[in-house]
């Protein structure tokens, strides 16, 4: 499959980099427009899992589609691997472990990075979070000092509910599907069982207990926490970007969430996308299974343009605007 026509590979450069402090340094990419900056910068926030840089999922590589063609549009970039992709031992050895080690301090560190380059315009400088780093970066705007430095934030796919209450729709639709076998529902149904163990925890839960392999203290930190009143509180422009044959995260539980939020808190922006799935791609199906991210494709162009008009005049013309 070639490159999507909003990608022009002539019109950029890219540099392996290095974000962070020891014992926390984190191999990158940053992408460079050619020409004269400085430039506005974005910088890539992973969802869950132990990624890479390009978001890496099956053939499909969404960060990279997402650095390239915004680079093509003369945006700067920053990509990274995650934490918890680069160093799993050491941090399993942490005697605490929460959203803080796994994602939220390195997008500081991202940002000092950024704030450094005199081809970045320091007054433009973005985070996109993609799932999970959606769901994230209302925390990090509300607790870091350092994240005044982000001019606007853009939500791909991010959850509005708690992660148990995201998990346990998953299961539920996954167990419904005909492709799903038996062994598979046995899976899911062992999987239920951990969820039930995350809502029984309390603050003073054993340190021991680890549903999903995740510490306690993971699941108890994340339990107040609610990102659409938190992004709301920042005043922070936000761009709040979902496909409406997500299964993972779904229009109806988590996106009319931020729609609704939209309607009093001015600063978010809300726009969904028929027949694109998690990854932002074109979905077979009119609700995408697990198979969809087997088939290689790129990001919709639509949604390379929409980020690109928001970062460029603060809002988004289509009659897809809600």
């Amino acid at each position: 499959m070639g490159m999507p026509s909003y990608i022009d590979q002539e019109s950029f450069s890219e540099s392996g980099v290095e974000i962070g402090r020891e014992p926390w340094r984190l191999p990158g990419t940053f992408t460079l427009p050619k020409g004269s900056g400085p430039f506005p910068c974005v910088i890539l926030v992973h969802g869950s899992g132990p990624q890479d840089r390009n978001e890496t999922i099956g053939p499909n590589q969404p960060f990279r589609d997402l650095a390239w063609g915004l680079a093509s549009h003369r945006i700067a970039v920053l990509r990274y691997e995650k934490r918890t992709r680069i160093y799993p031992d050491e941090l399993k050895n942490l005697s605490s472990f929460t959203i803080k080690e796994e994602t939220t301090d390195d997008v500081i560190s991202a940002i000092e990075f950024v704030q450094d380059l005199d081809t970045v315009d320091n007054g433009k400088i973005f985070a996109l979070g993609h799932s999970l780093g959606g769901f994230a970066l209302p925390r990090v705007l509300s607790v870091y000092p350092e994240a005044s430095a982000f001019a606007g934030v853009i939500l791909l796919a991010a959850n509005a509910r708690p992660l148990d209450e995201v998990m346990a729709s998953q299961m539920a639709y996954l167990e419904a599907l005909p492709e799903t076998t038996d062994d598979m529902r046995e899976v899911l149904e062992s999987m239920k069982a951990q969820i039930e163990l995350i809502r029984s925890l309390r603050q003073d839960s054993h340190s021991d207990v680890a549903p999903f392999n995740v510490p306690a203290s993971y699941w108890i930190d994340l339990q107040t926490y609610r990102p659409v009143e938190t992004l709301c509180d920042t005043r922070v422009p936000a761009l709040i970007l979902q496909g409406e044959s997500d299964y993972q995260v779904m229009m109806d539980r988590d996106f009319r969430q931020w729609q609704e939020k939209s309607r009093s808190c001015s600063q978010l922006t809300c726009r969904s996308y028929p027949g694109l799935h998690h990854l932002f791609m074109p979905s077979p199906t009119p609700v995408a299974t697990p198979r969809a991210y087997a088939a290689p494709d790129h990001v919709d162009s639509r949604v390379v343009g929409d980020i690109v008009r928001w970062i460029e005049t603060g809002q988004i013309f289509s009659d897809n605007v809600h």
